[in-house]
């Protein structure tokens, strides 16, 4: 409809400034004689549409003029309300404001659509999983902030989970982007050319360094992370082992949440051979002990053995 069309251009003016016929044509999909007559009506509706003549000139708002209208439907700012969810930004100190935007959007919301979409009071959506522990604010995350918004370089110690308590060397990086999943910050950043993924919850002594650094143009934060996040299982450890159970037991083995059940063989009497990616040996072990005489081991043979001499240890010491 040319009216959301019109709207289109008010709103495409407002967020990016200057654009050519051309350009407008492009976003709107259609031909720039049509341009031209939208821009023309919106002039001589009162809205102050100024032309630019010259090589790069185009068209623009007047200086100073915003539109209160946002276009948005009252099913997207309802999606936009019940979506609400502040914990993120409260880390950023950016949560006074996220508040006070979403009083603007309620104070916005015409009363008859307000009446008319009681769903909002009776839906709450919690992403938070049960078991999850709140896993507080990093120490260090304001000090990535400060670096990443002044474009410096991030000067910290990274201790993974698998080293020891020895201190770690420090590490100087180039810190391109922050990322928070499920409540635990992220910081993306090029080490020595190479762009990387620290958790902000393992550095220690994060400092901000007066050494400035040129941020790439073409980095692409969101890409970077979905590419990530599709290549993580495949450098998580791998350790296979070769299972019976019965079919019962078969759940409670897909419920953990740190294996894979990669094949499984109905056999006689309801049970189930199945192989499973049990992560590492001593998880394997762990687990397994769990499970008691619900799991028989069929391989490999080290991990049978494993089992075997601690549930001999576990025997011994009540026997005694």
């Amino acid at each position: 409809m040319r009216g959301d069309r019109m709207l289109k251009i008010v709103l495409l003016l407002q967020s990016r400034g200057r654009l050519s016929t051309r350009q407008l044509a492009g976003e709107l999909e259609v031909t720039p004689r049509t341009v031209s007559r939208d821009l023309e009506a919106l002039g001589q509706s009162g809205i102050p549409i100024v032309a630019h003549r010259g090589r790069f000139g185009g068209w623009s708002l007047l200086d100073g003029y915003r539109s209160t209208l946002t276009g948005m439907t009252p099913n997207e700012t309802s999606a936009l309300l019940l979506r609400a969810s502040s914990g993120p930004l409260q880390d950023l100190g950016l949560g006074g404001h996220y508040e006070a935007a979403l009083h603007k959007l309620r104070a916005a919301y015409p009363e008859p659509e307000r009446q008319g979409h009681a769903f909002l009071r009776r839906l709450l959506i919690d992403e938070a999983a049960w078991h999850d522990r709140a896993p507080g604010v990093p120490e260090a995350l304001e000090v990535c902030q400060d670096a990443l918004w002044a474009e410096r370089r991030l000067r910290f110690g990274y201790v993974k989970e698998q080293e020891g308590a020895a201190a770690p060397a420090p590490r100087t990086v180039e810190p391109l982007g922050l990322a928070v999943k499920r409540g635990v910050w992220y910081v993306v950043a090029r080490d020595r050319g190479v762009i990387k993924t620290f958790r902000v919850s393992r550095m220690l002594n994060a400092e901000r360094l007066d050494e400035p650094f040129d941020y790439p143009a073409d980095f692409d934060l969101a890409g970077y992370w979905q590419a990530s996040l599709e290549a993580f299982p495949a450098k998580l450890p791998r350790y296979e082992a070769e299972l019976s159970m019965q079919a019962q037991t078969l759940e409670i083995v897909r419920a953990e949440r740190y294996v894979r059940v990669l094949r499984e063989e109905a056999l006689e009497n309801g049970a189930c051979a199945v192989r499973a990616d049990l992560a590492t040996p001593e998880f394997a072990l762990r687990f397994l002990l769990g499970l008691g005489s619900a799991v028989k081991i069929d391989g490999p043979q080290a991990l049978k053995e494993a089992v075997a001499r601690e549930a001999e240890r576990v025997a011994g010491m009540y026997r005694e």
